[in-house]
């Protein structure tokens, strides 16, 4: 049971400090003269860097003086957002470091103390290496399943005061001042962040049961309140709806114009074609030459383009796609957990060669539904004759044979795959022959989908496989990335080194493009894309789009595919390519024309 602030015990607790207001709450007014960043003239290097090494970023100039509102943009492939913000979390090393540190504000303490990054594309930090089970949101089976929101970011507010205590056992000894007003000040923050990101109502669900939304408006205020100094957050709008997105805007914006000192200096990380809130007054654009400019954000944007503009497509007519044979049916589909309801009355089919895009608000149960099309959520088991996939109910199918003929990207996935040491790009893109999560075979590619047996070396099966793996390197890979159109030079130098690299040791951007590949890699008969730009950089973003447009070679016709994205204009396909819409709305889904 959550400890209000607002209850009589603490009230007590209040009236008998009677404590002047705590210096956490005022602002030491030297700081307002002090830069929070400055980098005169460095470059940026690995920790383990040789002198002679290239530099990850080079020649960088950058001060950020208080009352300024900073964005980090990633301008085209190549770029090295990620290295810039590691050495401002004190990760990677800058030479040579500035007299006063990269914080003056921090007066010589180090970053990782006072510095945060929250990286949306990553996995959370409590993570490790193994495989981490992503269809536990779907049925909380395990203890460590059912950790709420509430004890996720604030454990203390999860435990009752005895009813039989005696006020005056709660009465602070003056040796224990301090430490019970700053106590009493987390809660009151806690509870302000939780009512200002509408968190309130979902504190006593399981973390795992969260929608991403959710997940990363939770995790901006778990950032908060550890009362970091800086706080630099990834692409924290990515995956919000709408009206989330307008939440979250306006509140970061609060948090920069807020005197409080526990109010920390926000650090937008943002991709090329992203919107910039209206507030951000100076841009750091990290170039693809190793370079970052610095400015006022009207000197260095200037007709940019914008994803999220939603231009109208009311003009343009709907086309038709030829259809081919049926791969999905949701027949009456629902999900409930116990007298809550998700979503009911579903009525969808998927054929071959059908482009859909599916909407829906943060919290709608899109990822839901999608697990209930993967056979993943425990539902799709007991609603199986309402649920038809390839041909078969769903409870004919084993989770195995599943995997091999539905490629998928989603959050959950991206967090599940396991970065062990030691597993290459070639590695992780082999594993989408069969859906599985290790490596296997001679050549990596995976065994038999039927039998699970050797492929015969050199064999027709083992040939295609290698074939399509050069294919995908090719269509989505580094000299992709750079704008160059796939003409069929396989195994070209540049994707031989992509290839030969640790997954673990890729940016957020490039691990998600890794697994595009892994999702596509076996021509599968289905194809989910969720939040499938999350972490890239603008140059593999394009290549993306253009690999998956029609005739761009990472579809067939034979292939359905359902991209999930709150915006119109993060599909690949237009109402001039036949893409359909599937709208979760109110717990009711459907067809619509437009939104």
């Amino acid at each position: 049971m959550q400890w209000p602030a607002s209850s009589i015990a603490t009230r007590r607790v209040l009236r008998a400090l009677r404590a002047p207001p705590s210096r956490r709450l005022l602002h030491d007014s030297a700081d307002t003269q002090v830069p929070i960043l400055h980098i005169p003239h460095s470059s940026v290097f690995d920790l383990g860097a040789i002198s002679s090494a290239q530099p990850l970023i080079r020649d960088l100039s950058w001060t950020i003086q208080p009352g300024e509102a900073w964005a980090v943009i990633g301008t085209a492939a190549g770029s090295n957002k990620y290295s810039l913000f590691n050495v401002l979390t004190g990760n990677r090393r800058l030479l040579p470091l500035p007299p006063n540190g990269i914080f003056p504000i921090l007066q010589g303490e180090h970053p990782n103390k006072h510095v945060s990054l929250v990286g949306f594309g990553h996995r959370p930090a409590s993570g490790h290496s193994g495989f981490h089970d992503y269809t536990a949101r779907y049925g909380s089976v395990r203890g460590e399943d059912q950790t709420t929101l509430r004890q996720t970011c604030f454990p203390e507010t999860a435990q009752r005061e005895h009813k039989l205590a005696l006020p005056a056992l709660h009465q602070p000894h003056a040796d224990s001042r301090g430490k019970a007003i700053k106590k009493i000040e987390k809660q009151q923050w806690f509870e302000e962040l939780m009512d200002r990101l509408e968190l309130t109502g979902l504190l006593d669900l399981p973390y795992v049961a969260l929608s991403n939304g959710q997940r990363r408006k939770a995790r901006i205020a778990m950032a908060l309140l550890k009362k970091s100094r800086v706080i630099i957050l990834d692409e924290p709008l990515t995956g919000l709806d709408v009206r989330t997105r307008a939440l979250v805007v306006s509140f970061l914006h609060s948090l920069h114009v807020s005197p409080s000192v526990r109010s920390p200096h926000l650090i937008l990380g943002m991709r090329g074609n992203d919107p910039l809130p209206d507030w951000i007054t100076h841009v750091a654009l990290v170039n693809h030459d190793r370079t970052v400019t610095t400015g006022k954000r009207d000197d260095l944007i200037k007709g940019n383009r914008w994803w999220h503009s939603e231009p109208s497509s009311a003009h343009i007519q709907q086309a038709s796609r030829p259809l081919g044979y049926e791969l999905m049916r949701m027949t009456d589909l629902g999900v409930s957990y116990g007298p809550r309801k998700v979503f009911g009355g579903i009525h969808w089919t998927l054929h071959q060669n059908a482009r859909w895009h599916l909407r829906g608000a943060n919290g709608a149960g899109k990822t839901t539904l999608l697990a209930m099309l993967t056979g993943d959520h425990p539902q799709s088991f007991a609603q199986s004759a309402r649920l038809t996939l390839f041909g078969r109910a769903r409870a004919r199918w084993t989770a195995d044979a599943l995997a091999a003929r539905i490629g998928r990207v989603s959050p959950e996935l991206h967090n599940a795959f396991p970065p062990r040491t030691g597993l290459s790009v070639w590695d992780a893109v082999g594993t989408g022959f069969t859906g599985a999560f290790v490596p296997k075979g001679r050549m990596r590619v995976g065994l038999g989908v039927e039998d699970s047996a050797e492929l015969t070396p050199g064999g027709g099966p083992e040939r295609w496989r290698l074939r399509k793996m050069w294919e995908v390197l090719e269509g989505l890979g580094p000299r992709a990335w750079a704008g160059r159109v796939a003409d069929g030079s396989l195994e070209a130098p540049e994707d031989r080194e992509f290839a030969a690299r640790e997954y673990v040791s890729l940016t957020p951007g490039e691990q998600s493009i890794v697994l595009l590949m892994r999702a596509l890699v076996g021509r599968p008969p289905l194809v989910l894309l969720d939040e499938v730009w999350a972490g890239m950089d603008e140059g593999q973003v394009q290549a993306a789009r253009r690999y998956l447009a029609d005739g761009g070679g990472g579809l067939t016709e034979q292939q359905a595919c359902v991209v999930i994205s709150h915006w119109e204009d993060e599909v690949p396909w237009g109402r001039q390519d036949g893409v359909r819409r599937f709208v979760l709305q109110d717990g009711e889904g459907s067809e619509v024309e437009r939104d």
